[in-house]
């Protein structure tokens, strides 16, 4: 404690040019402890400073006594369980002098609260976690601007019990958002239950969801609880959500509303005590104003939405991600972690990663798995169309020759592939995305000569 104060002093005087400084901190609770520096600077550090100061050594005021003198200066300040009290001795005269020192005194002071208040110093209570850096898990690498911002959101967000809607492009990472948010939250002693791409009948997804009694349907030979009342006490996650059928959606808005559900072939409703977090990688409001998903569901469920941002609105994270993923499976494969030479950064970086932080680890899985033993990932090694991105982009900016149709065509390629690889190659889902009809997205299939 004795180190941090004296170092503050010295730049407190050094910043304000102060010739003498003295600083009382005091434990509030009962005087446990009470730690007093006297700082006297050199004549050095202060001469000159204002245009009229001078080496002369003054005497400390006590703190007892109040001065007159306009170059003496005391403030006093609680913060977090201390007392901070501290008297300053200024070298010049002049009242807008002196003014302005005091200003940046008082700033100074400011960021030493703010220390006292993130530190674990006397008085301060072990438990207290008011300010810290939460602990993902499982991690969520990014310090970009946007992931700082989305990770203090999940910090703010993962105390309440509110409904949330988890928004972003297949891949970017809803699912770890999910469980940190249940990792967060008051609920993560109990279970995180993910209800994710349930591709099934409307019958049987109901009966997975909210289960049934016995008898309910063919083959149901004992009664079952769902999904939902499996999450007891903890965090239902739903994926996919704009995919579900309308039926669906307002079962959904009932369990939301009643914190009930009723069983299949069953009518009495069971209460529920679960968090609900769906995901979603289409745009819900968009599909309510088409009829195809319930407004009032929307409503429900927006009040607190987190959008994960994809890779290439972040592309600074590229390179920690891929190290982290190389790290991983490197130990996974019991090989050393290769380094990326700096051109395989640079295409990586490039590169636009249309599947998200999911593409970036297949790449480097893949790289692994082939380049394990090399002491160097370069070039070479990445998947062709990595290459290809970045020697387009490349050309792009001063040199690949080719018309604006090529170029045109080049990029509806780009976006049709991109279209069907997230929707499995289904064609109807890929042209709504596309924004053109099914048989106009089968004319341009058939004219760039593919049936992917």
């Amino acid at each position: 404690m004795k180190r941090i104060m004296g170092s503050f002093l010295n730049i407190l005087c050094e910043s304000c040019g102060a010739e003498r400084a003295r600083m009382r901190v005091a434990v509030t609770d009962g005087g446990r402890a009470v730690i007093v520096l006297d700082q006297r600077m050199p004549a050095s550090s202060y001469v000159g400073r204002s245009g009229c100061g001078v080496g002369v050594q003054l005497p400390l005021p006590d703190f007892a006594s109040a001065s007159s003198d306009p170059r003496e200066w005391r403030m006093r300040r609680s913060a977090n369980g201390f007392d901070i009290e501290i008297d300053l001795v200024f070298g010049g005269t002049g009242e807008g002098f002196i003014n302005d020192r005091v200003s940046k005194a008082a700033a100074f002071l400011d960021l030493f609260e703010l220390l006292l208040d993130g530190g674990e110093l006397p008085g301060r209570r072990p438990d207290d976690q008011c300010g810290a850096t939460p602990r993902f898990d499982p991690p969520f690498i990014g310090e970009s601007i946007p992931m700082i911002e989305l990770k203090r959101m999940i910090a703010l967000v993962a105390a309440s019990d509110v409904s949330l809607l988890i928004e972003g492009e297949s891949g970017t990472g809803k699912e770890v958002v999910a469980r940190n948010v249940h990792g967060l939250s008051r609920r993560r002693a109990k279970p995180l239950v993910i209800a994710s791409s349930l591709e099934m009948p409307h019958s049987l997804l109901q009966s997975e969801l909210f289960g049934h009694a016995e008898g309910a349907f063919t083959g149901a030979s004992r009664e079952r609880a769902g999904l939902i009342e499996s999450a007891a006490g903890g965090t239902f996650w739903r994926d996919e959500l704009g995919e579900r059928p309308l039926a669906l959606q307002a079962a959904l808005l009932r369990v939301l509303q009643e914190k009930e559900v009723r069983r299949l072939g069953e009518s009495r409703r069971r209460p529920v005590d679960v968090r609900f977090v769906f995901a979603t990688n289409r745009d819900l409001l968009d599909l309510a104003r088409k009829g195809r998903f319930r407004k009032d569901l929307y409503y429900r469920i927006a009040g607190v939405r987190l959008c994960v941002p994809p890779l290439r609105a972040r592309r600074e994270d590229v390179l920690p991600l891929a190290s982290f993923f190389l790290a991983r499976c490197a130990k996974r494969s019991g090989c050393r972690v290769p380094s990326i030479a700096p051109a395989a950064v640079r295409t990586l970086v490039r590169y636009q990663w249309p599947g998200n932080v999911r593409e970036l680890g297949n790449e480097v899985e893949r790289l692994v798995a082939f380049h394990g033993d090399a002491g160097t990932i370069l070039p070479r090694m990445l998947s062709p169309h990595l290459e290809e991105s970045d020697a387009g982009e490349t050309g792009a900016g001063g040199g690949r020759s080719g018309s604006m149709p090529e170029a045109v065509q080049r990029l509806e390629k780009a976006m049709i592939a991109d279209a069907l690889r997230r929707f499995a190659g289904n064609r109807t889902r890929a042209s709504e995305e596309l924004g053109i009809t099914r048989q106009g997205l089968l004319k341009k299939l058939k004219r760039y000569g593919t049936s992917a």
